[in-house]
């Protein structure tokens, strides 16, 4: 063997190893199932010198494999391209839990073609089954343009990528579910939230009209929104802050401002917080930024500057306007409106935090809310702008 020889297949032991250990981190690190896979089948590809690999899991019923992804089949087909149940070379691997290598893959009698599928460019076929704790959940197989005869070390190495892909699979499925059930608790505690914002509105002794009401009442409902949409963008059960404020903030001046010349300003440093601390924060920037709008700025228009920051232990938000400002006579808790009595029960009561409302120094009103950070659950605070 010459050293050129043994060079080259220590190159492609590193590489084989880079490439196991990235399909491992993708597993450790694994929430969305659609990027696993693609990695590992691009990663598969590349290490083991083949010209596709593809992975095939069950449909609900069981009686069909899907195609999920693949590096050499036609893309349309994923999620579309489906072999029955112990069709084909994948099908039988998948259906008899075993390893299928073949050189002439359409001249073997198992063979399955799908029309459409890219398929039949390819000459040769390695399929091993997919199997988690003991069921098989699907297939992956590598096919090459030329003749090819798999050997024993790409036996093992596809064998070693096939369990770490399983694992994957597994694991993404178990996120999945957690997931799931993390998002139906979240919209039922929301959706209880948004029932008693409506009843306290109801009994509500005001003169506001319809129309007012039902604006007041969509714009709560967008603020729970805004956190369900940026959970889902995310794809975490956490919310960096500063977005979600401005989102809420701009959506109520859009809302509300009909043509008046407000201006509007978010700025300071950024948290990440639990989602339920979300749910109640974007609720009270909501009451906040609209409480400036129709009591300070409705008729002159004006700024509202919203400050984002912390002292010591406490997260610090503060709505200032240069609008018409308080009354002489104003306190609150005396003679508070349905806007800034949710302020204080989801400010004091849910999150243990305290809400001022003060004259500012240049006229119009500033509202301050300090808020535990222990109570937001912050794990990290983020950059300061």
């Amino acid at each position: 063997m010459t050293d050129e020889t043994v060079e080259r297949q220590l190159q492609q032991k590193i590489a084989q190893l880079a490439a196991v250990r990235e399909i491992s981190r993708a597993i450790a690190e694994a929430r969305d199932l659609d990027s696993t896979l693609d990695l590992i089948t691009r990663r598969t590809t590349e290490v083991m010198g083949v010209q596709s690999c593809s992975i095939y899991l069950y449909n609900r019923s069981g009686d069909a494999l899907v195609l999920a992804a693949s590096t050499g089949l036609r893309a349309t087909g994923i999620g579309q391209v489906m072999l029955p149940k112990g069709a084909g070379l994948t099908g039988w691997a998948a259906e008899h839990r075993e390893t299928v290598t073949t050189t002439h893959a359409a001249a073997d009698p198992r063979f399955f073609r799908v029309l459409g599928s890219g398929e039949s460019k390819f000459a040769s076929l390695m399929a091993m089954p997919l199997l988690a704790r003991g069921t098989a959940i699907g297939a992956i197989n590598v096919q090459t343009a030329e003749f090819h005869q798999f050997s024993a070390d790409e036996i093992e190495l596809f064998s070693f990528i096939t369990d770490l892909a399983a694992t994957a699979l597994e694991k993404t499925k178990s996120v999945h579910a957690a997931v799931v059930q993390e998002i139906h608790h979240r919209v039922k505690n929301n959706l209880q939230t948004i029932a008693m914002l409506l009843r306290l509105q109801l009994a509500q002794d005001e003169t506001q009209s319809p129309r007012e009401i039902l604006r007041e009442s969509i714009n709560r409902v967008l603020s729970i929104a805004a956190v369900h949409e940026i959970l889902a963008h995310e794809h975490h059960t956490q919310v960096a802050l500063k977005n979600l404020v401005s989102q809420v903030a701009h959506t109520v001046t859009q809302t509300m401002t009909l043509g008046e010349r407000v201006s509007l300003t978010v700025s300071g440093e950024d948290f990440v917080v639990s989602s339920q601390a979300a749910t109640h924060i974007a609720l009270a920037v909501n009451e906040l930024v609209q409480n400036s709008l129709e009591h300070g700025l409705r008729r002159t228009g004006g700024n509202i500057a919203v400050t984002i920051g912390h002292y010591e232990n406490l997260l610090v938000l503060t709505v200032r306007d240069d609008g018409a400002g308080l009354p002489a006579d104003f306190r609150v808790g005396e003679s508070d409106g349905l806007g800034l009595e949710l302020i204080r029960t989801l400010v004091e009561e849910d999150l243990g935090g305290e809400f001022r409302l003060a004259a500012n120094g240049n006229g119009g009103a500033i509202a301050t809310v300090r808020l535990p950070l222990a109570a937001i659950s912050v794990d990290r605070r983020l950059t300061y702008v």
